[in-house]
């Protein structure tokens, strides 16, 4: 039954498919930080994937706004949880190939209100 999914081309048009859908999501994700996350987090530049890694801006720490974002229903991971020892920057990692566009300007918008946050309480 698989072989004959893929002989049909079934397959490579679902491929296609999920890479359009993946980088319009991406793109929502990039066009989203360019508003409203300017001086808190950089993101990484990619151009294809399911995550991506944002660096945090000087002050702010990843356990601390990782737990800000939960309470908003943005879930991010610390990028220290993959490290030994102490990380060199502080930096999350942000999934946004399980959601929509709408579903990710939300996340970005309420993610820079636990940044905002945090940068408030950490001066």
């Amino acid at each position: 039954m698989l072989s004959d999914f893929m002989a049909a081309g079934h397959f490579a048009r679902h491929l296609r498919r999920m890479r359009q859908v993946y980088a319009e999501r991406l793109q929502a994700l990039l066009e989203g930080a360019r508003r409203h996350l300017r001086g808190l987090l950089e993101i990484s530049e990619i151009e294809a994937g399911l995550q991506t890694a944002g660096w945090l801006a000087p002050g702010l720490e990843s356990e601390s706004v990782a737990t800000a974002a939960a309470a908003r229903q943005v879930e991010v991971t610390p990028l220290g949880r993959f490290s030994r020892g102490r990380p060199v920057a502080e930096g999350l990692l942000m999934g946004f190939a399980a959601v929509d566009g709408a579903e990710i300007e939300r996340g970005v918008r309420d993610l820079a209100m636990a940044l905002e946050a945090e940068a408030r309480r950490s001066v």
